[in-house]
């Protein structure tokens, strides 16, 4: 079997390759809407504020958990498997611990999580060198609650009590919810490391090919001795299945995928913000609903 692979080499990670394996649990915590005033109800409590989505790694060995924040004009993207790919692959990139095994722990979600991007996503890594084993886990129907939330209701306990008038606030927030500085923030626009989203499900849908039942297995593990072969299991006490997702034994896989560029606020909503939201608010918020450079729509 030949493979050629030609891709982009990854840098910038906390450190040096490691033969160790390391555990990650990864998952969306709900939305917040800012601006807030802390355990006050009123006229804002009927409207709709700026919206920020949460998506947390969590490295079980280490008790940090890096929170994702996406404001809502970087959420044109959603939050299905482009986007949590997207966010994996920087993590991995950027402020992982150059691991050279992985174990990724997820919800039952197959809109977000179990499915034949991540997945396949999961493959790519392990052809193209960039990790030599990869192991996704995911809970069984019932069960909920793992790492990740425990980190998001740290902060959310500090976000019901503290004013936010902006997204640097939603940042604080979530820095000062820890006192050992467990909670990690990350904006996905930040100038110095920001999110690049990709179009992975396109990109991997031509090279891989979806694994039958995928929803009935709770486990799924791939090495680079074993290219293309995806061993799944429906439960752990169960025996592995070899399941080939390789389309063809010769194949390329050129560079990254294809971007995804956001496409900000529409200019209903920037001016919902303006005009129902601002008026609610004190000067410290301007930044979060200022007034739009676009032509107001018309009903």
């Amino acid at each position: 079997m030949i493979f050629f692979l030609n891709f982009i080499l990854i840098t910038g990670q906390r450190s040096k390759a490691t033969d160790a394996t390391v555990h990650y649990s990864f998952d969306y915590s709900q939305q917040v809407f800012y601006p807030q005033q802390a355990q006050a109800v009123g006229p804002m409590y009927f409207k709709t504020p700026r919206k920020c989505q949460c998506f947390g790694v969590c490295c079980e060995s280490s008790g940090t958990q890096i929170f994702y924040l996406v404001d809502e004009a970087f959420q044109s993207v959603g939050k299905g498997a482009n986007s949590v790919t997207s966010m994996l692959h920087h993590h991995f990139s950027h402020l992982g611990y150059g691991e050279r095994n992985v174990v990724l722990h997820m919800d039952n979600c197959s809109g977000q999580n179990k499915n034949n991007a991540v997945i396949g996503y999961g493959m790519w890594r392990v052809l193209t060198g960039l990790h030599d084993s990869i192991e996704f886990s995911t809970m069984e129907a019932g069960h909920t609650k793992f790492s990740p939330d425990w980190h998001f209701g740290l902060w959310k306990v500090r976000w019901r009590n503290t004013t936010v008038n902006t997204l640097e606030d939603v940042v604080e927030t979530v820095r000062l919810s820890s006192r050992n500085g467990h909670n990690i923030p990350h904006l996905v626009q930040d100038p110095e490391n920001p999110v690049q989203f990709y179009n992975w499900t396109e990109f991997l849908k031509p090279v891989f090919k979806p694994i039958p039942n995928l929803l009935s297995y709770h486990h799924f593990r791939m090495t680079s001795d074993k290219p293309g072969i995806v061993y799944v299991r429906r439960y752990a006490s169960d025996a592995e299945e070899a399941v080939k997702i390789l389309k063809k034994d010769s194949f390329v896989l050129n560079g990254m995928p294809p971007k995804l560029e956001p496409l900000g606020l529409s200019a209903e909503r920037q001016w919902y913000l303006h005009d129902e939201i601002a008026p609610l608010c004190n000067s410290l918020c301007a930044s979060t609903c200022p007034r739009p450079d676009v032509p107001k729509p018309t009903k």
